[in-house]
């Protein structure tokens, strides 16, 4: 008897513990070497534009679902946690302010399942939207771009696309783009680059083709880096956990390899800049709008000290929250 039963038991592990092991937990990164970005690149960059530096980031939450945590960063455990959609504006003086990511629109939080909308929010940054000087993205997947293309009009003359983005890609051509608008690349594929005052792109292929991260650099100095999806979760970069297998793999496919790579370099800009505030995809702890969620659960220490004071929520007084 005891005998079958371990031969059971052994069958089960075999059956069940490894794929899941396999695809929930498995988080090796293999040899990937960081890549050559520094802080000081980034800044000469931040500064070789004329022109007045954005003075703030603004942002407001469109949406948020509660999944497995280890989803998204493997190991991380089971436990549910939110994946909140968010957009981010950065005032300029005297000019129109820019953008990054846009929300979600109805119809994608529909089809991905979101538990919570806030309509009100995403009212808010569409009409943001309508007036942003620029709008970058962090790649193209519908909770980071969608809202913008459904929105159309002067709202795409005012996008920054690079090439892996554009509809003739088959990730970013499965979203829905307007009729008679003919995007194209105004950012470079390869080398990181200025694309406003203390604003700079840097290309960074991996969670999608499209994939970029985005170094703002303020007017009072304060620096952000917001890693998109390469980063969904603040601890993604902290402790170089890339998606699990069965999300990165099977359902939302990436390239590994060069999300580690990417890690790698996150960890390393900010070993370099200890004051850089890495703003991850989709972690409510970017915002400090959850006080349970903005302390690290073993230490009771807040996470990622001064973005809470360096960022508000709220696209300032013309859009109140």
């Amino acid at each position: 008897m005891a005998r079958r039963l371990n031969l059971f038991l052994l069958t089960m592990i075999v059956l069940v513990g490894v794929p899941f092991y396999w695809l929930m937990i498995d988080n090796r990164p293999g040899d990937v070497a960081a890549k050559p970005v520094s802080m000081a690149q980034l800044r000469t960059l931040a500064a070789s534009l004329p022109g007045p530096s954005p003075i703030a980031v603004e942002y407001e939450p469109s949406a948020l679902r509660l999944l497995p945590r280890g989803l998204f960063a493997a190991g991380y455990g089971i436990k549910r946690h939110p994946i909140i959609v968010t957009a981010f504006r950065l005032p300029v003086p005297g000019g129109k302010p820019i953008l990054i990511d846009s929300g979600i629109h109805p119809d994608d939080a529909d089809a991905m399942g979101m538990d919570i909308r806030y309509p009100g929010a995403q009212s808010r940054i569409d009409k943001a939207l309508k007036s942003a000087g620029m709008i970058l993205f962090t790649h193209e997947h519908p909770d980071h771009m969608g809202a913008a293309l459904r929105l159309g009009g002067a709202v795409m003359q005012s996008a920054r696309f690079n090439a892996a983005q554009l509809p003739a890609e088959p990730l970013a051509g499965t979203l829905k783009w307007p009729s008679g608008f003919t995007p194209r690349s105004t950012i470079a594929a390869k080398a990181p680059q200025a694309v406003a005052p203390g604003v700079v792109v840097i290309p960074a292929p991996s969670h999608t083709p499209g994939s970029q991260m985005i170094f703002v650099r303020l007017a009072d100095g304060k620096e952000f880096l917001f890693a998109g999806d390469i980063a969904t979760l603040d601890v993604s970069w902290q402790e170089q956990r890339a998606r699990s297998r069965l999300v990165g793999d099977f359902i939302a496919k990436e390239n590994r390899a060069e999300v580690h790579a990417w890690l790698r370099t996150i960890a390393r800009l900010k070993a370099e800049a200890p004051a850089l505030n890495i703003v991850p995809g989709h972690d409510i702890r970017q915002t400090g709008d959850d006080d349970e969620a903005s302390q690290d659960e073993a230490s009771g220490v807040p996470l990622q000290p001064g973005w809470t004071a360096a960022a508000k929520r709220g696209f300032s007084a013309d859009l109140p929250i």
